[in-house]
């Protein structure tokens, strides 16, 4: 889950934004899909930041040799 103390798109704004494309939600399900939203991001990030741990120590690798 996210840290609720980060400012981010409130669940008003999320219903206002989907309701835009024709997405009509409640209030409940604004949360569910934010939370959705920023754990996908989180995995995104992190994954992103992996590869370039690990690319970076193949890289540094390669140099010795």
């Amino acid at each position: 889950m996210r840290d609720k103390d980060i400012d981010g798109i409130t669940p008003n704004k999320a219903m206002e934004l989907l309701r835009k494309d024709g997405i009509n939600v409640d209030d409940e399900q604004a949360k569910i899909i934010l939370d959705f939203l920023y754990e996908m991001a989180e995995i995104v990030v992190s994954t992103y930041l992996n590869e370039q741990k690990r690319r970076k120590f193949t890289l540094q690798q390669d140099e010795c040799k």
